[in-house]
């Protein structure tokens, strides 16, 4: 098993990271109105404080903001983290982002760059997918049949930003409706702690979203 995994990591995880390198799109080839921008889980919770805090995901911020002053007019989602006193999920991940405390509250440097809010939605979630909340299935009932292209930016990439996207890919195939999903590469980010290296982990989950549909970019350009 040993040797195994040496090998693996000379060979296929060289191999996976060009696959998934070296594409750029524009946005100003997305038409705004047929476009959905979808922010996963940027909380204070997972930035700036509390138990799931990572400085890996500050480095994203600066993109983030970016792309979300630059698409004004545009639909957009905010998934927010919150969870109860009795939430199941600390059985996994500890307690985190708990409903009333500021761990739940979008973080400053993006709530500075909301300036559009008739075009925007907060969903509170209360699992690692936001597709199953149900402010979410509500949004796509009034949505889906517009939007074409989600670009879906934030984290933890391989599990919160990965369970909505492929959810989300394999709606639209079941529906045999032909939707674009976007991840830029830099507006995505996932945490070190143990174990789990935040740089295989992200390199991992984006190899496995592009196996699912997903496409995955370097970078918008704005």
């Amino acid at each position: 098993m040993e040797g195994y995994i040496d090998m693996l990591d000379v060979k296929k995880i060289s191999e996976m990271e060009k696959e998934i390198r070296g594409r750029n799109l524009e946005l100003k080839d997305f038409k705004k109105e047929n476009t959905a921008l979808v922010v996963v889980d940027m909380v204070n919770g997972f930035v700036h404080e509390g138990l799931l805090a990572s400085p890996r995901i500050k480095s994203i911020i600066k993109n983030i903001a970016d792309l979300n002053k630059n698409t004004q007019g545009y639909k957009k989602i905010f998934f927010l983290d919150e969870h109860g006193e009795d939430s199941v999920e600390y059985k996994t991940h500890g307690t985190h982002c708990k409903r009333g405390t500021t761990e739940c509250e979008l973080i400053p440097e993006l709530k500075e760059s909301c300036t559009d809010y008739n075009n925007i939605i907060m969903i509170p979630k209360n699992s690692t997918n936001g597709f199953h909340a149900s402010l979410f299935k509500k949004w796509m009932e009034e949505n889906e049949d517009t939007i074409e292209s989600y670009i879906v930016v934030g984290c933890e990439a391989d599990i919160c930003v990965i369970n909505f996207v492929v959810t989300l890919k394999t709606y639209f195939n079941e529906k045999n409706m032909d939707k674009r999903i976007i991840v830029p590469e830099n507006s995505v980010e996932t945490y070190d702690m143990g174990s789990h290296d935040g740089d295989l982990m992200k390199l991992i989950s984006l190899y496995n979203m592009k196996m699912n549909g997903i496409e995955i970019v370097d970078n918008i350009i704005i």
